[in-house]
């Protein structure tokens, strides 16, 4: 596996999806062609758990997640190196759990105990060796 690669999956298991995401688009240049789709897959849920976490967005979350788990279909059970059908479950789990949270909530105790509690949720990804 790349350097580039683990260290995108290293700050996204970390919590750092921003720096994971611009990891993860240097990676797509440099890695081979079959495992293009898979990190541009990679990216989306990195962009759309920096997007919730960092800015509130739900819906975008919801979509950038979805595209994601459509990607990753043609490539279980793993891919790379990476465990996609334990992915796809975490995802699955959490974009369920995202669905079901409140449309318009945005602030207050309440929203900062959701997004903590959701944080501890989010998938990670897990390198098989």
């Amino acid at each position: 596996m790349h350097s580039e690669l683990k260290d995108a999956i290293g700050d996204f298991n970390r919590g750092r999806y921003f720096d994971a995401a611009e990891r993860f688009e240097r990676a797509a240049t440099i890695v081979e062609p079959e495992l293009k789709e898979l990190i541009g897959a990679l990216n989306r849920i990195a962009a759309a758990l920096h997007l919730r976490f960092n800015r509130g967005g739900r819906q975008s979350s919801i979509n950038l997640l979805s595209q994601a788990m459509l990607t990753l279909e043609d490539f279980k059970p793993s891919r790379g190196g990476l465990d996609i059908e334990r992915l796809s479950a975490e995802l699955s789990a959490y974009t369920d759990e995202l669905r079901a949270s409140p449309r318009n909530e945005l602030s207050g105790a309440r929203y900062r105990l959701r997004l903590f509690t959701e944080r501890r949720r989010a998938p990670k990804i897990i390198v098989r060796e």
